[in-house]
């Protein structure tokens, strides 16, 4: 049936149900997120999590157990705990975009790289968030679940030339086994040579060609 633009908004219905709310994006995206307080308390949540209905997938951050362990989750989760402090043009990075990748370890932390000067995050319940400046091309940020990450090269460098060893080494190991990263040691090798006035560049380069080296005999 054709209905007839009379440019004038009809007349409510009182018997209607009420409107669904409209969320922006990202409230939309991922998981609910359950936060310590908001309402449940650590106990109440650490309960729950032990009664297998939800998991925690930051600290102090959880969802319910049903949603699978991905990359795509995980970006989820870091982006609602977040906030607004990951505005469009800002990217979630280093150990945070690693841990999204699966290739690190849970952070205590979220990081976030921006491309301008920024005032330091007010303290808050949730995560910290450390906010680092940087120069942001689209071809180094890759979008996980609708949220916007460093991309595996990217995030290498960024480990490789600012993390010490002990905490890069397992990192640039875990990218490169990675098949779907498709982000190898010749890659970052490529990549570290390009940056010749880099600060860190003698740790990034140390890092990558050890872990390229081949193991040493047994000995005897």
């Amino acid at each position: 049936m054709e209905s007839t633009d009379t440019g004038r908004d009809p007349a409510p219905d009182p018997a209607a149900p009420a409107p669904t709310p409209q969320f922006p994006p990202r409230a939309r995206r991922g998981p609910r997120v359950v936060l310590v307080d908001e309402p449940f308390t650590l106990n109440e949540l650490q309960a729950l999590r032990l009664r297998g209905s939800l998991r925690e997938v930051l600290p102090g951050a959880y969802i319910a157990a049903v949603h699978p362990e991905n990359p795509v989750t995980r970006a989820q989760v870091a982006a609602a705990v977040a906030g607004e402090q990951l505005l469009p043009g800002r990217a979630l990075c280093k150990g945070t975009a690693a841990w999204v990748y699966g290739c690190a370890p849970m952070p205590r932390e979220l990081d976030i790289v921006v491309p301008r000067y920024h005032r330091p995050c007010a303290p808050t319940a949730r995560m910290l968030l450390r906010l680092s400046e940087g120069v942001l091309d689209e071809e180094q940020i890759c979008t996980v679940g609708g949220v916007a990450v460093t991309s595996p090269l990217r995030t290498a460098m960024d480990i490789a030339f600012n993390s010490e060893w002990r905490e890069s080494l397992p990192v640039l190991a875990a990218i490169d086994a990675s098949p779907r990263l498709r982000c190898g040691y010749r890659q970052m090798l490529d990549s570290i040579n390009e940056q010749v006035r880099r600060p860190g560049r003698r740790r990034a380069l140390g890092a990558v060609t050890r872990l390229m080296d081949p193991p040493l005999p047994a000995a005897a």
